[in-house]
This record gives structure tokens, C-alpha cells and sequence, in this order.
């Protein structure tokens, strides 16, 4: 059965069993947002099981993958719920609406020109590259970098701005930044890696910087990382920790933080003379008192 037949039978089974709407506190699967026509907007909503069983045969059986594609023009809604992607793609050429819900397990993510994500207060967790060409609003949300969907390395591309970023592995897995952007963090930076298995932290092109902007007020949680060409334009990384496995060129990562040298304030010439000349007749007085006395005792 083709994948496109086996979405649309879905949607008729959803329709009969009165579960498509607007339900929040779901669990949310392979589910097609293309299938909107463009204005549409979709939500997620709580998957009848015997429909979810159905699809996931008919796609098992198809070969096919069920990537979550929001065309322009179209909206995807999470409300409070989770979309989990099982390790498939999501596109965002329309609008992605995160709310407080957890879009969870997504391979790849791409947010194409024109194309946008509000983060809400919710949870985007992906296992693999992340490219933003459009549009993203952090809001007070999260994204996570994880060891999902046996991938060993990712890309990430396009400058942008998070409230939390977290990078956690424990197979040492390399985060490659596409030179010249800036990934800036407003919120909390986790990088965790093992002692066995350094997390690493490089660049798309060997020898030219990428940057890493943790804003003043953020936090850092930071272990067992490796810096290869990632310069830190805000706050001091990683302080009093060392380099694992990194290749260096590592601006502002590790050991002691360099202390600006602060500026004390001098005095032009004029005003140099006058405070000696005030001095001087400081002095002067102070002589004259301790000689006075002496005479009189005489």
C-alpha cells in the first residue's frame, strides 16, 4: 500500500472513531502535516491505536518514512502534546507552533527560508543535523542534542539563538558548526560527555572558527568536551577544565579565565603639578608646626 494511501485510510478511521481534533496530552506519530492544504493548520492529537497500528504496518510494508513536512503557508501546532518523529525528518517551511508540547526523536531538522519555529516552553530533541535557513524563536524552550537514531555525527548550520541548548553523549559524538555562524545561548549551556568518550565540538572546515555566544546571566554545565576551531565570544567556557581530544584553537574554553586589565584613571599635567604644588606646601606646613615648638622650648 502506498504511503499516501495509508495516511489518507487513517484519517478516515480517525474520523470515524472521533479522536481528530484538538486533544491535548497526547502521544502523536508519524503524521503527515502535508496533508493540510496550504492555510490549514494541523494539531496534534491522541492516536487511536488501532489507526497508529495500521499506519505503522502500512509504512513498515511501503519501506517509506513518515516525515513531518509543514509546507508554506501551513501551521503545525504541538499544544501540550509530544510528536514523536521515530527517528524521521521534520521541514518547516510554513509555521511550527511548539507551545509547551516535546517534539521528541526527530533525525534531521530544517527550517527552510521563510519558514518558522516558536519554541515555546517546550522540547525539541533530535539525534541529528540541525539547519536553520529561516526562522527561530526560542521563547523560554529547550533543544536537546542526543545519541538517538545511531548517528555518530551531526551538522549544525545557520546562526541562531536559544534560550536552553544541551549537547549530551556518551559515545563521543562530533558536533560539527558550519564555520562563521553563531549559536548563541540566553538560557543554560549543557556540554556532557564521558571520560571515555569526549563529546567534540568542531567545525565544517578545518582551521576556520564557528562561535558559541553564552549571553551574560546564562549558565554553563559543562564536562568531558573537546574544542577543535569553536571560539566562545561570550562567557568563559568550561573554566579550569582541560581540552579533550579537541584540536585546540579553542578562543576562551578552558583554564583560568583571563581577567580584562581595568583601566586606572590619570591625571593630566596641569592637574599633576597642582597636586604636587599642594603637596609641596603640605609639607611645608607640617615642617614649620614641628620646628615652632622646638624653638620655644629654647
Amino acid at each position: 500500500m502506498a504511503p499516501f494511501e495509508a495516511s489518507r485510510l487513517v484519517d478516515e478511521s480517525r474520523r470515524e472513531t472521533g479522536v481528530l481534533g484538538e486533544s491535548k496530552g497526547m502521544q502523536f506519530m508519524g503524521r503527515r502535516a502535508r496533508r493540510a492544504p496550504p492555510g490549514a493548520t494541523r494539531r496534534g492529537g491522541r492516536t487511536h491505536r488501532t489507526a497508529l497500528a495500521f499506519l505503522l504496518g502500512c509504512f513498515a510494508a511501503a519501506g517509506a518514512r513518515a516525515d513531518l513536512d509543514v509546507p508554506a503557508g501551513g501551521q503545525y501546532i504541538l499544544d501540550a502534546g509530544v510528536t514523536d518523529l521515530a527517528c524521521t525528518n521534520v521541514t518547516v517551511a510554513g509555521t511550527l507552533l511548539v507551545q509547551s508540547g516535546s517534539l521528541i526523536n526527530v533525525r534531521h531538522l530544517t527550517i527552510q527560508p521563510g519558514g518558522t519555529i516558536d519554541g515555546g516552553s517546550g522540547i525539541i530533541e533530535l539525534g541529528g543535523d540541525w539547519a536553520n535557513s529561516g526562522t527561530f524563536t526560542s521563547g523560554t524552550g529547550q533543544v536537546n542534542f542526543r545519541d538517538l537514531c545511531g548517528l555518530t555525527s551531526v551538522v549544525i548550520s545557520g546562526s541562531t539563538t536559544f534560550h536552553d541548548l544541551s549537547f549530551v553523549s556518551s559515545i563521543g559524538k562530533n558536533h560539527s558548526f558550519v564555520t562563521g555562524t553563531t549559536q548563541t545561548v540566553a538560557g543554560e549551556l549543557e556540554i556532557v560527555g564521558t571520560a571515555p568518550n569526549p563529546l567534540q565540538f568542531r567545525t565544517t572546515s578545518s582551521g576556520v572558527t564557528a562561535f558559541i555566544d553564552l549571553v551574560p546571566g546564562g549558565t554553563q554545565a559543562i564536562q568531558h568536551v573537546g574544542v577543535t576551531d569553536v571560539w566562545a565570544t561570550g562567557q568563559w567556557l568550561a573554566p579550569l577544565l582541560t581540552n579533550e581530544g579537541g584540536g585546540g584553537n579553542a578562543n576562551r574554553w578552558f583554564g583560568m579565565p583571563m581577567v580584562a586589565p581595568t583601566r586606572i584613571p590619570t591625571l593630566g599635567d596641569a592637574a599633576l603639578a597642582l597636586a604636587a604644588l599642594m603637596l609641596a606646601l603640605a609639607g611645608a606646613m607640617d615642617l614649620r608646626r614641628r620646628v615652632r615648638p622646638a624653638r620655644e622650648r629654647r
